[in-house]
């Protein structure tokens, strides 16, 4: 990979090569800082991240994750929940998982525009 930061994802020996996806799913919250949990909207937070599909091939692994979040807006007494599916891609070498940790990019004033 780059030279950015990386994290490494392993899975155990004794799982089968069929149970590999679902020890993802189980250890979902150790993927999180490959994660793109960047939100639009300043008052929404996370409320939870799930692996909805993971594609494995000799040396990748991509994976569809959802995103669920909400906002509360008290001024209004307003409040709502969406949800978002991304994705994210992996080096895979046997049971070691590789992936760049997620950095989100430098946010821009309108002042940046003009």
């Amino acid at each position: 990979m780059s030279n950015s930061k990386t994290l490494l994802f392993e899975v155990p020996d004794y799982l089968e090569e069929d149970e590999i996806e679902q020890y993802f799913r189980d250890n979902v919250d150790e993927l999180m800082p490959a994660f793109d949990l960047e939100l639009d909207d300043d008052r929404a937070q996370v409320d939870e991240v799930s692996i909805e599909n993971l594609e494995l091939s000799k040396d990748r692994v991509d994976i569809e994750y959802l995103v669920e979040y909400s906002a509360y807006y008290g001024c209004r007494d307003m409040n709502y929940a969406d949800e978002d599916q991304r994705v994210v891609s992996g080096i895979r070498d046997g049971r070691r998982f590789e992936f760049e940790i997620f950095v989100p990019p430098p946010r821009r004033s309108t002042y940046e525009e003009f």
